[in-house]
């Protein structure tokens, strides 16, 4: 199997790991007794997380789909390449943290955070080392299984690997933070 098609797999499971994650995690939040047809309006952090996913996952997917287009040699060994790549995974990178990152920042404000808020994102990661985990397991079969009988792995597969685990665990983390917010 290609490793392209073990990149798709991996992607799958960590989105069925984190999706599993966050499901049991629900549990633990209190649960809201609300009149049929009402729901509660979207929070400031919520709407973060989605435009985060919204802007960061195609992001990640221009950059998976050049490495894709060119293969993953001519990614390491051309600048006219790897650049691009590095930047829309950087950027990709930067606004998947962006939640993250400014909710640490209104903590000490009042008002911006409620409890429900706080619930929320101390269990929005509660995915992100199962999902770096598959990811891992994942690149490891793969490669092992592209490369038997030959004397290396390219490194190439080193900077995928490296990139493909901070992705996830990014995605992973907001995509936590959606999951904590829905309610039955």
């Amino acid at each position: 199997m290609s490793v392209i098609l073990w990149t798709v797999l991996a992607v799958s499971l960590v989105l069925l790991a984190v999706f599993l994650v966050a499901r049991l995690s629900r549990g633990v939040l209190p649960a809201l007794d609300l009149p049929p047809g009402e729901s509660l309006p979207t929070t400031r952090m919520q709407r973060l997380a989605f435009r985060a996913l919204c802007l960061g996952v195609p992001l990640i997917a221009a950059a998976g789909g050049i490495v894709a287009w060119f293969g993953p040699t001519v990614y390491y060994d051309d600048d006219s390449v790897r650049l691009p790549v590095t930047f829309l995974l950087i950027a990709g990178m930067m606004v998947l943290a962006a939640p993250t990152l400014l909710a640490g920042a209104w903590v000490g404000r009042d008002g911006v955070l409620d409890e429900r808020d706080r619930a929320i994102l101390s269990r929005a990661p509660a995915g992100q080392a199962a999902a770096i985990l598959i990811v891992l397991a994942v690149w490891i079969i793969g490669l092992q299984e592209s490369y038997r009988g030959q004397p290396g792995i390219p490194r190439v597969f080193l900077y995928l690997i490296f990139w493909s685990c901070v992705e996830v665990s990014l995605l992973a983390s907001n995509i936590g933070i959606l999951i904590g917010y829905r309610r039955a």
